[in-house]
Parts: C-alpha cells; structure tokens; sequence
C-alpha cells in the first residue's frame, strides 16, 4: 500500500501545473438574439472555451464577461432548440455589443446533423445530439448504439432488460431477439445523468445465489436502460477510449447523457410499432419575474409486447421529470443551480396470460425516485476558475411476485431448519400452489465537488483539474419471502432472507487530472494526464476494510496539420491513449446468501421423516476484489480530397471479472436402517429412532454415510480480451443532390476465457451399491471467441425546401465468426477423440463419433485431491469420468456474408409537427444458414421490422 500511496502522490505533483492565470483588463459584452426573429434569448450558456469562462444571458439576452486577457479564444453559446454557435474570437480590447445569433433547430437549414459526431481530440467517444436522437426514434438509450461505430441495428426489445456494452459484438439470437449483453461488460459501462452516476450495484433481486446458476431475476446484470426514456435527453455522449479520471467504477466505457433544461415548447410525443406504444409530453418554461430561472417538466407513458399472443409479457412504464435551473450573479461570479426530481414507474409481466393456469400470477413491478442538486460556480481567481458539484440521493422499490403451480412426482419431505443438525421433515404434498415475493429496496447516495484552475501561459493553454466523490449503496428490502413449507421451485438450498440486514457499502475516491495544449511549430500537441485513487470501505482516507485501486490514465493527440489550404491533404492528427480503470463488486456478489444441503437419513413415510441438514453459513469470499481494466489507442484522422477519415485501433484486457464457481465438500450424515412393516410407531429423540415391536421398543441401528455437496461463490475468475479497428469515413457532402455519403464499421476480435476450474459430480449414477466416489476436476481455461467485421453504407439525403430528412443504412456483415475452445496455456486443445487403437488424437475430431475432455484431478470422499493419470481415461470406473461431447462441439463456425437494409425518413411540417418513419430489414432479407456445430439452421437478420413517431409542437 506504501507503494501506491507514492506513485499517486508523484502522479498528482507531475499533474499540478504552474498557477498563476494571465491577468487582463478586457470585457466582452453583447445580446444574444434569434437570426430570423432578432428576438432577445434568455438564459443561454455562453463559454469561452479555452479559459474555461462561462455565464448566461440575462432576461434582456444580454451577457457580460470581465477581465479578460488578450488572446485568441473559442466562443460557444447553447439553448434547447437552438443550433449550437461557434465562434472563434481574438480579443485585444474591450469588445463591447456584440451580437451572438442563434438560429432556431429546423430540418429547413441548409445543413443538419442526424448521425453521431466522433469526437477524436483526445479520447475517442461519440455525440449524439438531439436531432439525431428523434431521427432514430430511440425508445430507450440502449437504442442509441446502433449510430456508434462497429454496432448493427436490432430491433427495439423491451421485453427483458436492457444493456449498452461498449466495443462488444451486440447481436440478436436465434430466436430473432436480442441477445442479452454478457453481464460482465453490462457491469462494466457507467451510466452517468448529469453527472450522476446510475448504479445497480444494490440491486439484490435474486431467489437463490447457491444454485450454480445464481437464479437472479434482475440482479448483476448491469443498469436496465428502459429505466431512461430519451425524451427528455439533449445529449448523449458514449466514450469508447480512455475517460476522464473524473469517471469512476466502470471497465469498458461511459455513457454521458445530458438532459433537458431551460425554456422549451410544449411537445407532444406519439410512437407506434408492432410491439411498443409510447406517448411523451414535455415543456420548459421561465418563470414570472426577473431571473427566476425555469422550470421543465416531462412525462412519457410506454407499453411493450414481447409476444402479442403473451400478454404475461408486456412491459409498461411511466416516467416523470420536474427540473429547475438558473443561473445567479451572471454578471460577477456565475453560480448555476440545476435541481431535478425524477420518478419512474414500471409494471413487467403484471397482465393474464392464458397459458398459465387461472390461479397463477406473475409480476415484476419497480417505482423510483431520485433527486439531484448540480451545477458550477465561476470563481475567477488566478488560482481557481470553476467549482463544480453534484449531489444526489436514489431510492428504489423492487417487487417481483409469483404464485405458480409447483408439481412434484410424489409427495417429498422438506427441511426447515436454519441450522445444522438433524431434524424431522415435514412433508410436502405433490401439488401445490407457491407464494412468492422478492422485496428489493435498493438505495444509492453520490456526492462529488471539482475544482479547475484554466490559464493561458503565453501560447500555452492548461486546466488543472482536482475532485473527490463519496458513493453509498445499500438494500433497505425485505428481501425473500414465502412460506418455508411451501418453498417455490429453485428454493430447496436456501431460505428466506432479509436484504436489509445487509451492510451498506461506501466508497470514497480521488481525482487528479491536467489537460494541456502546447503549440510546436506548425503542429499541437493535447495531453490529458490524470489519475483515480479509490477506496472501498474506508476507514481512513488511505485505510480500509475493502480494497483499494489506483488508475493512471492518459490521452494525447499531436496534430501535424489542421485546415491546410491544400488540395489533397488538409487535416492530419495522431492520437494516443493508455488508462486503468476498475469495477466494484456488487452488492450480490459481496454477500451471497447462506448454503443449506439436506441429505435423507431416515424414512418411514409418512410418520417419520428424518432429513440432516448441513449450513455454510459465510459462501462469502473474501478475496473478491475489483474487476480491471487495461486500455491501449491508437489512431489517426486525416482529410484527404476533403474526405474525412477516423482510424482508431484498440486493445483491451478487462481481468477479474465475477463469476460464480462450485465449492465442494464431503457431507458426513447418519443412514438408520430400513424399517420394515406396518404400525412401528417410530419416534426420534436425542439422535436415537426407537420403535415398537411385538411390544417392544427397541433402537434402530444406523450407520455413517457421506456425500458430496456443493453450493457457489463469486469469484474473479473470468477475463475478456478485446481488440479491433473502428473505422469512420466521410465522404462529405454533395451539394448539388444535397446528399451525404458516410461509411462506418469496425472489426471486433473479442475473447472471454472462463479460468474456473469446473467441478463434475454423477449424478444418480451408483457405484458397487453406493453413490459414486469421485468428485471430478476439469482443466480450466474454457471460452468462446468471436469475430465480426461489418460496414454501415449511410445515404443521408436532406431537403431543406421540404424541411425532410432520408436516411438509408445498408449494413453488411463481412465475417462473423464464433469459436468455443477449451485449450491449455499453450493453446493445446484439451479435447481429443480416440483411435481405433485407444490412441488420444487431440483436436482431431473429423470423422469421429464423439470426442472427450480428461480431468485434470479427483477427490475421493475424504476430499483428499488425486491427479489424473493418463491411463484411467479408459480404465472403469475412471473412464465414466470423462466429458463426452458431440464432434462438433469446438467446430468454429463462420457465417456467409450477410446484408440488410434499413430505412429512417423524418418529416417537418412548418416547425409545428415531425413525422418520422423507419423499417428494419426493409426487404426481410434472413438467408437459411446452416450450422454445422449444432446440427441446425438458423436464420441471418431479424425480421421486418417498422414504426412511425409524430412530434407536434407548440
């Protein structure tokens, strides 16, 4: 820990810049004013850039800037439903009525922006602003990925939970759904609402975690994206590369989304599809009275279908927004108040369905609020420009209910117990109605101050960056309820449980970051240094009861040219950029529940039943630590033939990720003898059966038998490499056909390696009259990868004389390909199939019935450890031990190329109304492909697949 305390603190000195910002004596004042109108703008942000200097315009739109040096600087200026204005200025006195003109959002200016701007200055990301979100006609934010590099289009799904994973392969199943994203990486990308980080780390919604599969209904799985509906989203930002060390507890990106706030007009929302219903209102207003600042309000409704024949399936949601903001001291020091109150309410699979019985009920509900206090205070001091800070409280109600039917071959004695020993069972009749409720009530709290100093020394432009943010999760839930005699199905090694005797978690981390820009010649060079220091369970500001991390991170970007008056090229920039980052364990794999094993030790149904149950009571392990990640770029971005190109090479290593492993123990337990015969009257007392015959009461005889049990743990046993090439070429506009041509694509290389070392265990199969002996130990290492290069062929067409907007994307797959693998270090395979002369031929598996995986090891009831010898792969009983599989199991597959084309068409009728259209798939291309792995077709593409949203405006 000594060590890392020393490479933070020499990281944070190499970071601090030299203070002292350049003193001026200059003003900049002026009006904002609509273009066409020339109407007066309140309330507009107005920054210049490079100082870090920002106000707002006052009721009158009329702003101020004070004491600023000479110099060359970026104005910008922002207003909902307004195009941003960008302006580069050279003050060397007071410049004093300028006019800043706004010109009002409308697909009837000459040139719009309805796909992502890939933002490469230093760390690759892209912007999705708000006219390309209505374009796509996004339900949720996971609807979003399909305008980032390397994502396809898939159909909106709002039957299950919704992921974004960042530089992965999203993809539908065979089932012509999306697949669901791997929850590692689900995990792994921050979710941040104005500043505010969106956590599920709470989230405990799960009925048993020792099952083997954990059996969770919602939980570890990453934020659920139908909880953000997009109407009340200005931007969104998705950063690919190395973030800002002001961004914590993630692994493979960052989502940054940015609401609403300031005066808008009323807009009404209507969306329609085969399979979603959704209507939104919105408006902004100003308050009555001087610089009273303005309140937003928005409401969105959503009903969902996965299957219109299902209505157990629906999903429906209602969310609701009241925003305020203002701006206070415009004209000293700006201080900016932004305060939100947001609600959500969601009813899952709560309707009839009449494939279930009459009786049976199914429902998952969630309600939540969340407030959050944000916003920035322009200090101006040489040695402080801005403070910024965030402060916010979340609290959700969980409920999953379910009263099923639960069938049984026979009736079959039950446990109770909550602890070990042994214990008459009761019996459970063959048939019967369960109970269920999973009460979840998961609260999460941020706090996060941020102070800059920005200078100019010379021609040298810094910002100095310095923070800390607090995070607080918990379960305030009564957690698992049913009747203990009626357990429902999958409850049978666990027990009621209540989530709120579990322990909060805190966690407390530091911030330092420079950003730089220094000027070489013809060329500049950005740098963007920092590092994160995060402690999980503080007792200290470097003590601690958890884990610590430290992540260094850093992005450069040289720019050799920028806008040469050339022919050929004009632009040309290398980039470069390295970071650590980290992910907590959530709350589910911090305190998983208790293990509970029956073994059967008597039975003389149905007086008598006697069950011994063993507890583990701590399934906890307490080496879980944080899951990483490692990140390289590289890439370059050129104008050629005014050609606009983006190359942006990576590789990643995310370690540690959680998983849940078997542990396995030999359960020692007592077996009575058999009672025969009608009328013993068997009673237990004091660990003795005694029972009545001819009379007499005699003592059952019993012997010792064992088992082996098992129950699951998490554990950082799972890594994913990624590597890939994400590619944008911009091919520009042709003005004469008011067209624009823009190809996008990346390849993906991605492998997840599983290093779990498997346990087998034979079931039901008996050996010399008992259970079988051996525990077997497979080799770990076990994973798939996957492979995909793909292009979005985009036709932008806009016509501003008809105020209409005409997208065409034709995606073509060019190599898909998916390899399961089980191999050793060396990348030996570890399946073999078998000469006719019993000879092991490993990886060679054509013409083979079947193929086989050795153990590595065993345990005997003793739990003492043997390895395996090669020759027990064909000696009983060892040979039963090994894995069977069909030949094609490790068979890679590769897809033929495949192509869709997908249409998105937006009308605007007068600025009062936009009528948008899309189709999937237009022409239902899904080609039969046949897979030789699984001995099975499926179908390429998802279906056909279109919607229309009307937005009017008032």
């Amino acid at each position: 820990m000594a060590n890392e305390l020393k490479i933070l603190l020499i990281l944070i000195v190499l970071c601090v810049p030299r203070f002292g910002m350049a003193q001026g004596s200059n003003r900049i004042s002026g009006i904002v004013e609509d273009k066409d109108s020339k109407e007066r703008i309140p309330l507009v942000a107005i920054q210049l850039t490079e100082l870090e200097r920002w106000t707002t315009s006052d009721m009158n739109g009329e702003f101020n800037f004070k004491n600023i040096p000479s110099g060359t600087y970026t104005i910008q200026a922002s207003c909902l439903g307004f195009e941003k204005y960008e302006r580069v200025i050279t003050i060397s006195k007071d410049v004093l009525n300028y006019k800043l003109q706004l010109t009002e959002s409308s697909l009837g200016l000459e040139e719009v922006t309805i796909v992502a701007k890939e933002n490469t200055s230093l760390s690759s990301s892209s912007k999705i602003e708000n006219l390309a979100l209505e374009h796509v006609q996004a339900t949720n934010l996971s609807d979003i990925m399909q305008l980032v590099p390397g994502q396809i289009t898939l159909n909106p799904d709002m039957s299950a939970s919704n992921q974004i994973a960042i530089r992965d392969i999203n993809r539908y199943d065979d089932r012509n759904s999306t697949a669901p994203i791997d929850n590692n990486s689900a995990m792994g990308t921050a979710i941040i609402v104005d500043g505010t980080p969106i956590s599920s780390d709470a989230n405990m919604q799960s009925l048993n975690t020792t099952s083997g599969t954990a059996q969770p209904y919602a939980a570890g799985k990453g934020v659920d994206l139908r909880q953000i509906p997009t109407e009340n989203i200005e931007s969104v930002e998705v950063i690919r590369g190395i973030p800002s060390v002001e961004y914590g507890d993630l692994t493979t990106g960052a989502v940054l989304v940015k609401t609403k706030a300031g005066k808008t007009k009323l807009r009404a929302k209507i969306k329609v599809d085969p399979r979603i219903k959704q209507t939104a209102l919105s408006k902004g207003f100003l308050l009555p009275g001087k610089n009273k600042g303005a309140i937003n309000l928005d409401f969105d409704f959503t009903h969902a279908y996965d299957d219109l024949r299902k209505p157990s399936l629906s999903y429906k949601r209602i969310t609701g927004e009241l925003g305020y903001s203002n701006v206070l001291f415009k004209n000293t020091t700006p201080l900016s108040i932004n305060a939100k109150i947001s609600y959500y309410n969601t009813f899952d699979n709560e309707e009839n369905d009449p494939d279930l019985l009459r009786e049976e009920i199914l429902e998952e509900k969630e309600k939540n609020i969340s407030m959050k206090l944000y916003g920035k205070y322009s200090v101006k001091k040489p040695w402080l420009t801005n403070i910024s800070y965030n402060f916010s409280g979340r609290y959700t109600k969980q409920e999953v209910y379910e009263y099923r039917m639960v069938n049984k071959n026979s009736a079959t004695p039950l446990a109770i117990a909550n602890t070990s020993g042994e214990y008459e069972a009761v019996l459970l009749p063959s048939r019967y109605f369960s109970d269920l409720t999973i009460d979840g009530q998961p609260y999460n709290y941020f706090a996060s101050i941020k102070a800059n100093v920005t200078g100019e020394y010379g021609s040298i432009n810094n910002t100095f960056m310095i923070g800390t943010d607090w995070r607080t999760s918990g379960n305030n839930g009564d957690g698992k309820i049913y009747d203990i005699t009626r357990p429902p199905s999958g409850a049978t090694t666990t027990r009621p449980r209540a989530f709120k005797d579990i322990p909060a978690s805190n966690t407390l981390s530091l911030f330092a970051e420079d950003k730089i820009s220094v000027p070489l010649n013809q060329m500049v060079l950005k740098a963007q240094a920092g590092v994160r220091y995060t402690n999980m369970l503080p007792t200290g500001l470097f003590s601690t009861d958890g884990f610590t991390t430290i992540e260094p991170r850093l992005n450069t970007t040289l720019e050799i040219l920028k806008n040469r008056k050339s022919n050929t090229l004009k632009d040309l920039s290398l980039r470069f950029g390295y970071g650590k980052t980290s992910k907590t364990p959530g709350m589910i794999y911090l305190y998983p529940d208790k293990s509970y094993k029956d073994e059967m030790s008597f039975n003389y149904y149905p007086d008598l039943v006697i069950v011994t149950t063993e507890v583990i009571e701590d399934t906890s392990n307490p080496d879980l630590k944080p899951a990483k990640s490692t990140k390289f770029e590289l890439g370059v971005d050129f104008n050629i033939c005014n050609v606009k190109v983006m190359l942006t090479a990576f590789n990643e290593e995310i370690l540690d990720g959680f998983k849940w492993t078997s542990d396995y123990y030999s359960m020692n337990f007592k077996v009575w003898d058999q009672l025969e015969g009608e009328g013993k009257n068997p009673q237990y007392n004091n660990g003795e059966i005694t029972y009545t015959e001819n009379g007499e009461t005699l003592t059952l005889p019993y012997t010792y038998s064992r088992s082996f049990q098992s129950y699951s743990k998490p554990i950082n046993n799972y890594n994913i490499y990624k590597k890939g090439i994400e590619y944008v070429i911009n091919f520009g506009r042709i003005n004469s056909i008011k067209t624009n041509f823009l190809v996008d694509g990346a390849y993906f290389h991605i492998k997840k390696i599983d290093y779990v070392l498997p346990y087998g265990k034979k079931e039901g199969m008996s050996y010399q009259g008992g259970e079988f002996p051996y525990l077997t130990i497979y080799p770990g290492n076990q994973g798939d990868f996957r492979e995909r290069l793909n292009s979005n062929f985009k036709i932008n067409s806009h016509i501003p004389k008809l105020k209409m907007v005409v997208s065409l994307n034709t995606q073509i797959i060019w190599i898909d390909k998916r390899t399961e693998y089980w191999e050793d270090e060396n990348g030996r395979p570890y399946a073999y199939s078998v000469s006719e002369n019993n000879e092991k031929l490993y990886g060679q598996f054509e013409g083979a019935d079947r193929i086989y995986i050795d153990p590595i090891g065993y345990y005997d009831m003793d739990m003492a450890y043997h390895e395996w010898q090669d020759h027990q792969s064909f000696e009983s009983p060892f040979s039963l031990m090994r894995l069977s599989r069909n030949n094609y199991e490790y068979t890679p597959t590769s897809y033929p190329v495949s192509w869709q084309v997908n249409l998105k068409l937006t009308k605007e009728f007068r600025n009062k109304a936009k009528l948008s259209f899309f189709a999937n798939n237009l022409f239902n291309h899904r080609p039969l492909v046949y897979v030789k792995r699984t001995s099975s077709y499926t179908r390429r593409n998802q279906s056909a697949y279109f919607g229309a949203e009307l937005i009017l405006t008032l």
